[in-house]
């Protein structure tokens, strides 16, 4: 078996191949395994390439993982909140939260609409989607802005596949409800699993148990070869070529298409060039105090503030920063040709602390590092009838029989960690069957 592609998806393929005695062979072109999900440090501070938390949405894969990282996995509950008008607000929403913070004109219209909001199955796009199930004003409040910043597109241009569920028990009567019961459940999302020492904790375990010796790092897949309804050849760095067994890709699916040889068709390469994803630039600040904050992440809706989220590692684990240190991560989404990615670190850094600086006020001299990551392919951009053109790329790449996709990026969906594992164990008990 051979993978391509070190991500979250090609090794948790590797993982399960390893546990059943399975050969397998991993290629990776970046220097180190774990794709956007890994943990890096900056001065004594640990912080994660991504706000990454597991929560238990699948039973066996949370048993996997407790399996891997035993007492090193962490329970905890570190609540989330969202920057409106300079006010936080818990998210997802609680109601109590929401009858404090809000004025009782807003509160009015959102119940009002609320009451008769619904899922009528017919809705095109994201704003048709956040309108329909939550009324206009809640929508706009906290979805549709955050969206088309988070995604640069306008949300009539957005499918409804990104929406996620962490607002669907939100209706009329919790909303009155929470005038008298002050913690209602179901809508804390601030309870999760943790590694001691940063998520990408769970993947460097992942690579011990399938052994370094099968993980080969600075191997760029430049070409696959076909004849016959099969992958033939993989081609690395542009130069050594390896047989092909089963074919395992975590690729991007646009690259897929474009190192296929011969060529798939030009119809079906306009699409895949078409094709686009968001970037993301991770702005890094150690400070010389125990805390920023006491949640988790918090979101920042508004498109005079660059940055959509802040994420705190520390108070997922103490360990992760020294005491009386911390750092956070600030996330400022754009497209690979915007004037911001291609700014140097140090006008992305004073950009960044200015605009974080109108926030909340901070002293440059309890900064004692910055630094700024540049996190390629982080999401896929799901626009409005994205489906049928992802379906077709897969009908396609789906004649070779040797040839299996899996990933955010090579399906080209929004995919969870949760996600990942259960598919990659699926993939390969099917393939150890056969």
């Amino acid at each position: 078996m051979q993978i391509l592609g070190g991500g979250p998806g090609g090794l948790a393929v590797a993982y399960y191949a390893r546990k059943k005695g399975l050969d397998l062979e991993l290629f990776e072109a970046g220097e180190a395994v774990g794709g956007n999900a890994r943990t890096l440090k900056l001065g004594n501070c640990l912080f994660d390439t991504g706000a990454h938390r597991l929560h238990d949405k699948i039973p066996a894969v949370t048993r996997e993982i407790k399996s891997l990282l035993g007492a090193d996995l962490l329970a905890v509950n570190a609540p989330s909140t969202i920057h409106l008008d300079g006010r936080r607000m818990r998210f997802p929403l609680q109601p109590a939260d929401m009858l404090r913070q809000l004025n009782w004109k807003v509160l009015g219209r959102i119940a009002k609409e609320r009451i008769g909001a619904g899922d009528s199955g017919e809705e095109v796009n994201f704003r048709d989607w956040a309108e329909g199930k939550y009324g206009r004003t809640l929508a706009e409040l906290l979805l549709i802005n955050y969206s088309e910043k988070l995604w640069g597109e306008k949300a009539e241009n957005l499918s409804p596949k990104i929406a996620g569920g962490r607002l669907q028990n939100l209706d009329a009567w919790t909303l009155f409800r929470g005038i008298f019961q002050q913690n209602d459940r179901r809508h804390l999302d601030g309870t999760f699993f943790y590694p001691k020492l940063g998520f990408g904790t769970i993947f460097e375990r992942m690579a011990q148990k399938i052994g370094h010796q099968s993980l080969h790092c600075g191997s760029r897949v430049t070409r696959l070869s076909h004849a016959g309804g099969t992958i033939q050849t993989i081609e690395l760095n542009g130069v050594e070529r390896l047989p092909a067994q089963i074919v395992i890709s975590s690729l991007p699916l646009p690259l897929i298409l474009d190192i296929l040889h011969p060529k798939p068709p030009k119809e079906l390469l306009d699409i895949a060039q078409n094709m686009r994803y968001r970037n993301l630039l991770l702005s890094v600040f150690c400070f010389d105090k125990p805390f920023y904050s006491e949640n988790a992440s918090i979101y920042f809706p508004s498109e005079k503030i660059p940055f959509t989220r802040l994420y705190e590692s520390k108070n997922r684990s103490p360990h992760m920063a020294p005491a009386g240190k911390t750092a956070i991560v600030l996330e400022v989404p754009c497209h690979a040709g915007d004037e911001i990615w291609k700014t140097a670190d140090e006008g992305i850094i004073d950009r960044v602390y200015s605009a974080l600086h109108l926030v909340e006020p901070i002293d440059r001299k309890d900064i004692l590092q910055a630094a700024v990551y540049r996190m390629p392919f982080a999401y896929p951009i799901l626009e409005v009838g994205y489906e049928s053109k992802v379906g077709e790329l897969l009908g396609y790449l789906g004649q070779f029989a040797n040839l299996h996709l899996i990933g955010r990026n090579a399906q080209f969906s929004y995919l969870h960690t949760h996600d990942l594992f259960d598919a990659a164990e699926k993939m390969v008990r099917s393939i150890a069957a056969q």
